[in-house]
């Protein structure tokens, strides 16, 4: 399936099969797109023409194992937000491709992840820079409780000949309990020497003087760990402008992170 958006827009679609969305030259507006079904690997590819401004979340409604391979290119002073959320049980595989392309394209994004007991979710992303003067930025998050299994290599690209261009990436991790593995591997190319670069990476338990002011504040340590991890999926959810569906999403959250438990 393949749709395109000019002008001002505003869109939700839910998926079952491989979708391109094309985004034409100054286009504004935001997609959602709701993936899930029967496949066990869905494709979405997005183009950002020159001068468009757009923002597209995506969520993982797959109840079974699932790979799901995003792939995004952005042209003349294109700017792109791409962010998925998967507070699935099933195992997850995610691929991301990101290619700026032309002078000032700008490609932010992001990923969160819950990873419960034996689920692995496993990454590999990917975002080149293959002229001068673009920007690359990826936001990695996620939270292992018992159990969990998280494994992310997310590498950042600059190639020979693209000067004065950017390339940052941030991987944060928040782990509960016992006997979950987390991996994360922040890797930078630089191919050139005119060119900023940067990673960050953390992954650990929760700050025990953080979760003791919360339960002195009358919260169960259910609750208190919930809350914790709230802080970990807000970032993409900030991609959704629709109020209504973004409060929906983070009543969903704080369900699935167990904010409403004793």
């Amino acid at each position: 399936m393949e749709r395109t958006y000019v002008n001002q827009f505003e869109d939700r679609i839910d998926l079952d099969q491989d979708v391109r969305l094309v985004f034409d030259e100054r286009s504004k507006g935001s997609v959602l797109l709701f993936a899930g079904g029967s496949e066990e690997m869905i494709r979405l590819s997005f183009e950002a023409k020159a001068g468009c401004d757009v923002k597209v979340f995506v969520q993982n409604a797959f109840d079974h194992d699932v790979k799901i391979v995003l792939e995004a290119e952005a042209k003349h002073d294109a700017r792109l937000k791409l962010g998925l959320l998967d507070l699935q049980d099933a195992a997850c595989t995610l691929e991301f491709e990101g290619e700026l392309t032309e002078q000032g394209a700008d490609i932010d994004f992001y990923s969160a992840q819950l990873c419960l007991a034996g689920r692995k979710k496993k990454g590999a992303l990917n975002l080149t820079s293959r002229v001068p003067h673009t920007f690359g930025n990826m936001h990695n998050f996620a939270v292992c409780f018992d159990g969990g299994l998280y494994d992310t290599a997310a590498a950042g690209r600059i190639v020979k000949g693209a000067f004065a261009s950017e390339s940052h990436q941030e991987t944060r991790v928040l782990t509960m309990g016992k006997d979950h593995q987390a991996t994360a591997v922040p890797i930078l190319y630089i191919d050139e020497n005119d060119v900023k670069a940067s990673h960050a990476l953390t992954i650990g338990q929760p700050d025990a003087e953080q979760l003791y002011y919360l339960q002195s504040r009358g919260l169960s340590t259910k609750q208190a760990v919930g809350l914790l991890s709230i802080g970990y999926f807000k970032p993409v959810l900030s991609l959704i402008d629709d109020e209504a569906v973004r409060n929906e999403l983070e009543e969903q959250m704080e369900q699935r992170v167990g904010l409403y438990e004793y």
